[in-house]
């Protein structure tokens, strides 16, 4: 079956309707028109008549990420120590008294190869992180701090990968103090914390400011880098009992490759992992919105 690309590319939608808040949003397979700091979620309402909304989301509890090599602002180890950091902020929730929420993510210490975003149906993988310094040439906002584009399935919204970039071109970064820099640079924490919501399946909170997925974010802030009630509940919901599969494989969807698919040249180099489900799967492409970045008052 030949593969469906959809390509949504999520704004940051004002808060316009009267409909009750919600505490949290899950990414959706629609994405709304708009710009500003105030989101609402998606809802059955918002999609043509026949659509299918779809909410997204893991299924599987194991996966890994690579770090593409690149940032003039912090070293290799700094920066990975950043991520580590964030994906144990997500992953480290407990729920309903004590339950955890299942997922094992760890670092392949391997390069990231790719300089663009992508995922190959019933080839190797990688959920890629990295710094971009070419920002506005793949026509990103120059505002925007980071990107996260995740591919899911349009029949289930399973999330198949997930790729992030950060904005080098615009923006210089920093590991820091708690209360924040001054200097104008940007918390690489706090905006990884933000990033990884989207990775797991999060969209952009609704109505609560100090939440770590509230849409915008100050120069040199780093209240981002804990979670707030909003949140937790957010991905403890997502992640319900038995939402994720019990069986263990960190091997990205595919296998593993972290090539670019022009650059395999049909090697075989493909390290093997969990294979594509029966026939090609229709995918989709989101580009999530990332934290943008909010002029301080003077």
């Amino acid at each position: 079956m030949r593969a469906l690309v959809l390509v949504l590319l999520a704004s940051l939608g004002l808060l316009l309707d009267a409909r009750p808040a919600a505490a949290w949003c899950q990414s959706t397979n629609v994405v709304l028109p708009g710009g500003g700091c105030l989101q609402r979620c998606v809802t059955e309402a918002d999609i043509a008549e026949g659509d299918t909304l779809l909410y997204l989301a893991w299924t599987r509890p194991c996966m890994e990420w690579v770090w593409v090599d690149s940032g003039r602002d912090l070293r290799r180890e700094e920066s990975i120590a950043v991520f580590e950091r964030s994906f144990r902020t997500w992953t480290s929730v407990t729920c309903d008294g004590g339950r955890p929420i299942g997922f094992d993510v760890r670092f392949r210490d391997a390069p990231g190869l790719c300089s663009r975003t992508e995922y190959v149906i019933g080839e190797g993988n990688a959920n890629q992180m990295g710094f971009v310094s070419g920002w506005t040439d793949r026509g990103h906002d120059p505002r925007a701090f980071a990107l996260t584009t995740t591919w899911f399935s349009t029949r289930t919204g399973e999330i198949f990968d997930a790729d992030m970039e950060i904005n080098e071109q615009h923006w210089d970064w920093a590991i820091c103090p708690e209360e924040g820099c001054t200097d104008g640079r940007i918390d690489l924490e706090n905006t990884v914390t933000h990033e990884l919501g989207h990775f797991f399946g999060l969209a952009h909170t609704p109505d609560d400011r100090d939440a770590t997925m509230w849409a915008c974010a100050d120069e040199g802030e780093t209240h981002k880098r804990t979670l707030e009630e909003d949140d937790i509940e957010g991905i403890c919901t997502i992640y319900g009992p038995g939402s994720l599969r019990t069986e263990c494989d960190h091997t990205p969807r595919g296998g593993f490759d972290a090539r670019c698919r022009d650059d395999r040249g049909g090697c075989g180099c493909v390290t093997p992992g969990a294979g594509e489900a029966s026939g090609a799967p229709a995918l989709g492409l989101l580009v999530v919105g990332g934290l943008l970045w909010r002029r301080r008052a003077r």
